[in-house]
């Protein structure tokens, strides 16, 4: 009976850890195919106006340096 402890653990953790890697593959597959969680074509709620169209305002645009390659710059 001691010796069969071990085994049913060893194969317990086994079906765990590639039922986990199994649920992360199929996660990337369909996040690869559709390249948005939802599906749908989602705009930022601060973009939309009190009736719920794109805003035609100007928009302050910060773009980080060092991620592109260029510097810090910010422009309206």
């Amino acid at each position: 009976m001691t010796a069969v402890l071990p085994i049913a653990y060893t194969v317990a953790c086994a079906f765990v850890l590639l039922s986990a890697f199994r649920g992360m593959a199929l996660a990337f597959k369909r996040q690869s195919r559709t390249g948005d969680r939802t599906g749908l074509k989602t705009t930022h709620p601060e973009l939309l106006d009190e009736n719920g169209f794109i805003t035609q305002e100007e928009l302050l645009v910060v773009h980080f340096g060092g991620l592109d390659g260029n510097p810090l710059s910010i422009s309206s």
